[in-house]
């Protein structure tokens, strides 16, 4: 069905999702070979799905990371996808894609692995792969042919990695991710949810632990700065705007609510630096 060029967006959306769902309950039953021959299949159907339904490129994206959380024979699904979807715009949307549902769906309850497993697999494709990652959402946003969409889509692949937990602030204090996000605010809808989701995260990440080595505590301290100064310029933004709507002041009180969490004891400490964003809370 998928393959059928004159079949509807929804009946191939049935396909995919039906597909995925064989994925989550019975993947154990084709064996290895099985399992990547289907994996051949769906990396072929995503490529035809290019520039098409984003909801088609979605189901068939979470079936393809549902292979790769279950099938170790699939050793390296980042090289895999970044080898054969980086040539142009619309390939690249669809490797973001992939890569933001992939850790989302090592947290879905209905993929059943066993314990061990899941701890070296989620290590092998996430923890090991973050800074991959990393380098490859800098490198789309250098490219010169991908704009909009696609900047839209590598902030919420970041966001997602962020969520998970494996992606560190020396991997992203010396990009450009966090000023993406930022920028974004000044967008609307799932743009500025998104932006409002990644400051968040990036700023979780800043509370002190008393178990940072140097180097963590250096790269936070760096980090706080940045932040300190973007928000203090977004504050005096937001008491400058004649209106703000209250769904993106809700968003803004997140962001500053969240710095204000994480950065307590330094605001104790020393309330003068972060008198912006004290007077915004």
């Amino acid at each position: 069905m998928l393959g059928t060029p004159t079949l509807g967006l929804e009946a191939k959306l049935f396909a995919a999702q039906t597909l995925r769902n064989k994925i989550i309950l019975g993947v154990s039953e084709l064996g290895e070979q099985g399992a990547l021959s289907l994996r051949d299949s769906m990396v072929g159907h995503l490529r035809g799905a290019r520039g098409g339904a984003q909801a088609l490129i979605t189901q068939l994206c979470l079936g393809l990371a549902d292979l790769a959380v279950q099938v170790g024979a699939w050793t390296d699904p980042f090289g895999d996808m970044a080898g054969m979807f980086l040539s142009d715009a619309q390939s690249v949307s669809c490797l973001l894609e992939f890569l933001a549902v992939l850790p989302e769906e090592f947290l879905n309850e209905r993929v059943v692995v066993d314990g061990a497993y899941y701890s070296q697999r989620s290590e092998a494709l996430l923890g090991q792969r973050a800074g991959d990652v990393i380098k490859l959402l800098v490198q789309c946003l250098q490219q010169p042919d991908l704009h909009g969409d696609a900047h839209t889509r590598v902030l919420v692949c970041f966001t997602s990695w962020l969520r998970h937990g494996d992606i560190t602030l020396l991997m992203v204090q010396d990009t450009p991710l966090v000023a993406l996000a930022f920028a974004a605010l000044a967008e609307d809808g799932d743009v500025f949810d998104t932006a409002v989701d990644a400051l968040c995260g990036v700023l979780y990440e800043t509370r002190e632990d008393r178990d940072d080595d140097a180097q963590t505590a250096r790269a936070k301290d760096t980090m706080v700065e940045q932040l300190e100064q973007r928000l203090a310029a977004t504050a005096a933004l937001m008491r400058k705007a004649s209106e703000i709507d209250e769904e993106r002041m809700q968003g803004l009180c997140r962001v500053f609510t969240e710095a204000g969490e994480a950065w307590m004891d330094r605001i104790v400490q020393n309330v003068g630096q972060f008198e912006a964003v004290v007077s915004a809370l």
